[in-house]
């Protein structure tokens, strides 16, 4: 038999349980804990399949129960809980995303002309069951089209993105051609394929640019995005003015609801973390 809560170390509950029920509890705990870190964005960085994550937490949880690590389990769920305070209630969120944006188009790195821009190239993200662009790949797009209908850029370079659901493998390009065709007429677009990640089209761009014989490209992505992604690709030795697309989900520059905070949150840690294993690796 076993106190449910502390057991015995300084605070009697007077409940005492069986070994089954403790672990039922744990496991209980564990998903909590399990719901407030996906509500964060900590699973994002992870890298593993969700499902499994779950599994493992909540094996955890029952495992840990009936041990003397028991109540880390219980400080756990409320160290995450506060920072989830933390993040939603008060305005500790927006300074940590500014650090993460970079803007060419008033630092002093820009040259004296928008003209000397050979090309624009629009990074993607997700996409639909469909193979639709969706989500901050529509805003990268959509501002890559602004942009480059302003400075009279008729080149654009765009990843075609293609992940595999079993043997159905949608593909972003069809849907790419068809908006630049509808927003952008006189626009031409060229396309990279095959690419995962970041450095991938990074390395794709950069041959691309380098058989066409861009030297400077305008390079549009999303805000909190933009400052590891212009140093992947100034890593490989192209020039670029980096520009963030303009936001239609949420802006990091204008936080009003606690949603709002806690989404840019999740996008601060994945990019944190993003960045400190591509300096790790050599990549910006």
């Amino acid at each position: 038999m076993s106190d449910l809560f502390l057991r015995g170390r300084g605070a009697s509950s007077g409940a005492r349980v069986p070994g089954w029920l403790m672990r039922l509890a744990g496991a209980a705990l564990a998903m909590g804990i399990f719901t407030v870190a996906a509500s964060l964005g900590v699973w994002d960085i992870v890298g593993v399949p969700i499902w499994l994550l779950l599994l493992a937490t909540l094996a955890a949880g029952a495992l840990l129960a009936p041990t003397a690590m028991g109540s880390c389990l219980w400080l756990s769920l409320g160290a995450l809980t506060t920072l989830s305070a933390i993040v939603s209630f008060t305005p500790i969120v927006k300074p940590m995303a500014h650090a993460f944006v970079r803007d060419d188009r008033n630092a002093s790195r820009r040259v004296t002309s928008d003209t000397s821009l050979d090309a624009v190239i629009v990074l993607s993200g997700e996409i639909s069951d469909e193979g639709r662009v969706t989500g901050s790949t529509m805003e990268r797009l959509i501002s890559g089209i602004q942009d480059a209908r302003a400075l009279k850029i008729t080149t654009m370079a765009l990843s075609a993105t293609a992940p595999a659901f079993g043997d159905y493998k949608p593909t972003s390009e069809p849907d790419q051609r068809a908006l630049v065709a509808l927003m952008g007429p006189d626009i031409r677009p060229q396309f990279v394929h095959d690419v995962f990640s970041t450095r991938d089209e990074a390395v794709a761009f950069a041959a691309l640019a380098k058989t066409n014989g861009w030297r400077r490209v305008l390079l549009v992505t999303s805000a909190l995005h933009s400052r590891r992604a212009c140093a992947t690709f100034e890593e490989l030795g192209l020039a670029v003015e980096c520009r963030p697309a303009v936001p239609r989900a949420r802006d990091p520059y204008r936080l009003e609801s606690s949603e709002s905070r806690r989404l840019i949150f999740k996008d601060v840690l994945y990019e944190f973390s993003a960045t400190l294993l591509y300096r790790a690796r050599g990549w910006n």
